[in-house]
This record gives C-alpha cells, structure tokens and sequence, in this order.
C-alpha cells in the first residue's frame, strides 16, 4: 500500500511531545485520527489504515507528521 505524509499544526511544543509520546506508547487519539484522516480525505486520497505519528518537526510552530496507507489509485 502507498504511504502518505500529512503535517498537522500543534499548538504547542509540549503539546506535540504529549502526542507523539502518546503515539509511540502504542495509543491513538481520535481526536488527532480523525484530523489526520480528514486532511487525507481533502487531499483526495483514500486512507486504508489507521494513521501513525512518527514525529514532529524542529520548527516553529510546530507540526506533528502522521504516515498513513493511502489506497493506490487504479486507472482504467
């Protein structure tokens, strides 16, 4: 499956370390999920699976980053 990137703004540093802590613990937040599934969306992409934070940026403001699969476009 193909993996999309999505960047979402946090509103602050120690925010974004609570979540990818949260994140790396194994949890999810539906709060987060559903952002995150709604930008894929908006984006024009269909997602597959859950989303999985796998960082935040240095700078500022900062964004989380989430990869998730995405269904591969099928042409006709």
């Amino acid at each position: 499956m193909p993996t999309m990137r999505v960047h979402l703004r946090a509103a602050d540093r120690e925010d974004a370390r609570r979540v990818l802590d949260h994140y790396l613990a194994g949890g999810h937040d539906p709060l987060w999920d559903d952002a995150v599934l709604e930008e894929v969306r908006r984006l024009g992409r269909t997602p597959s699976g859950a989303p999985r934070c796998v960082g935040m940026t240095n700078g500022r403001p900062v964004d989380l980053m989430f990869d998730v699969e995405v269904y591969a476009e099928i042409s006709r």
